[in-house]
């Protein structure tokens, strides 16, 4: 017990030191050499402009939260869902897996045009850039535990006469609850990433939208201010997974 609180002690305490490091270094160089405001403001003032713009930051970060954790669900959804049915049929493996990797290897970006033109603008078109970009880590990480099941267990529910679906629920989906929730952070992140890039090519509302707007500006303080909110925002999301899996590794008694 002693050995994992030291371990989470000192998994908090160096990177809070190296970015409390890293914030002094930047207030210093920043001071020193007198950056002008607009190409690099320093750590104080993007606190000052944070505090003063909260209300504003805070009203466009719901709907980026709100279509975040949506499309994060939608991809979870249908990943999870989509790994598990071709897990059931090679035939059907064969035939869908090799599309979905196809479309993977189109930049993500090339499709946001097409989501616009499709679902028009607004909360769908982010909601399902947020999705699509989340999907593929989902789905492989999910395929990859599936396929990582041990064998023995598996004959082993087969020689007692267990049905698929309950050798399925019982042996193979607990079994990849690891690579799961590998796939799980990544795809909570790439939702983030989703959500912003819609928000700049078409939104009138979100972080992603804010950002454009203090660019034309020339505010840089206010762009880094709600880069910090999105990082919590990212931060808080990716923790929110976390706790699910150590939720679940204690119910399966890891």
């Amino acid at each position: 017990m002693r050995a994992v609180r030291k371990t989470m002690t000192r998994s908090f305490v160096l990177p809070t030191a190296f970015g409390v490091g890293l914030l002094v270094l930047w207030q210093a160089l920043v001071v020193i050499f007198a950056y002008p405001k607009v190409i690099l403001p320093a750590p104080s003032d993007i606190w000052t402009v944070l505090l003063a713009e909260l209300p504003t930051i805070w009203q466009q970060a719901v709907p980026t939260v709100r279509d975040t954790l949506a499309g994060f669900a939608i991809a979870a959804l249908f990943g999870v869902g989509m790994a598990s049915l071709l897990s059931f049929s090679r035939l059907l493996r064969d035939a869908i897996y090799p599309l979905i990797i196809v479309i993977q290897l189109v930049p993500k970006i090339a499709w946001t045009p097409l989501f616009i033109v499709w679902v028009g603008i607004g909360w769908q078109s982010r909601l399902t850039v947020a999705a699509f970009i989340a999907f593929f880590p989902i789905f492989i990480a999910m395929m990859a535990g599936l396929e990582s099941t041990d064998r023995s267990l598996v004959r082993l529910c087969r020689g007692l006469t267990a049905s698929t679906w309950r050798t399925f629920w019982l042996v193979r989906f607990p079994a990849s609850m690891p690579y799961l929730f590998a796939g799980l952070k990544i795809g909570i992140t790439l939702s983030v990433i989703g959500v912003i890039v819609a928000e700049f090519i078409s939104s009138s509302e979100g972080l992603g939208f804010l950002i454009l707007k203090a660019a034309a500006l020339l505010r840089t303080d206010l762009i880094l201010a709600a880069i910090t909110v999105l990082c919590v925002v990212g931060l808080a999301c990716y923790g929110a997974v976390h706790a699910g899996e150590l939720a679940i590794r204690r119910w399966q008694g890891e």
